[in-house]
């Protein structure tokens, strides 16, 4: 079970749940962005009473179980029948080809990371939250993606453990960082003990060389990830794309944009919560 009490399933076959019917239907309602944004926090609030899954649905080719009454990703597709956040696929494609390696930091359900392994990447996915981590092995086993290797556990500039905040409403906005959880994101807030390991031990561990391609979304986190890994990489091991969350960059300690042009990488793409950022070999 969930802080929300949601039935957590991870055993039954994909297609147990059907994801059609007014289930579907309810969801895309909750999704219309015509309403303002507190009239869609109330109908999204009174569809997960009713809806908030499981089910199993397709998008884009790619199948998922679906919680859509606690996780952001899980509603957009429930409600779209698309992957989130398609932009970013689509400045990502040119860089994931066969023989890719990629790693994922905040691998989410996994819509990244079963992307890229359909694209013939080698992917590791890390996710520290260990409910989600679940639910992301379900979907990489739905799909049969075997080039694809979850690690849950968390990354930081110093290995140890750390407090790991997280929402009911959307377990895939988990953070390292507790000033975020007031203000503009207080919520129902609750904190777990998580291990954290540097980026750098962490592949060691998993036996990865070279990344190609790095994901970073940690809600705030990603300059303690990202920067000391970067900073400490040979040059000619640096990753050739980095894509990285900043909708939550007031959090950072340090400016991973400027460390990021510093190294010789150039953007490559912008959206209101990510950017990509090349370098060339």
């Amino acid at each position: 079970m969930t802080a929300t009490g949601i039935a957590i399933d991870t055993t039954s076959p994909f297609g147990t749940y059907g994801a059609e019917g007014l289930a579907r239907f309810a969801w895309a309602l909750a999704d219309r962005h015509e309403m303002t944004a507190g009239l869609r926090k109330r109908m999204r609030t009174l569809v997960s009473r009713i809806w908030a899954g499981p089910y199993d649905a397709e998008a884009d080719g790619l199948r998922f179980r679906l919680y859509p009454g606690s996780n952001y990703d899980d509603r957009k597709i429930m409600a779209r029948r698309r992957l989130p956040e398609r932009a970013e696929h689509d400045m990502l494609a040119r860089h994931l080809v066969k023989g890719t390696v990629f790693v994922d930091i905040g691998a989410n359900i996994g819509s990244y990371a079963l992307q890229a392994a359909r694209r013939g990447a080698q992917v590791l996915a890390v996710e520290a939250n260990p409910e989600t981590a679940g639910r992301l092995a379900f979907n990489i086993a739905a799909n049969r993606l075997d080039e694809i290797v979850v690690a849950t556990v968390a990354v930081g500039n110093m290995p140890g453990t750390m407090q790991l905040w997280s929402e009911p409403t959307n377990c895939g906005f988990a953070t390292l960082v507790e000033d975020l959880t007031t203000g503009e994101w207080a919520g129902d807030w609750s904190s777990r003990t998580v291990t954290v390991r540097p980026l750098a031990n962490l592949l060691a561990a998993h036996g990865i060389g070279r990344v190609d391609v790095l994901k970073v979304d940690v809600e705030g986190f990603e300059d303690r990830v990202l920067l000391p890994y970067l900073q400490d990489c040979e040059p000619g091991l640096l990753p050739r794309a980095v894509l990285i969350e900043t909708n939550c960059r007031e959090h950072w300690a340090q400016d991973c944009l400027a460390v990021l042009a510093g190294l010789g990488y150039a953007i490559e793409g912008e959206t209101m919560d990510n950017m990509l950022f090349g370098r060339a070999a």
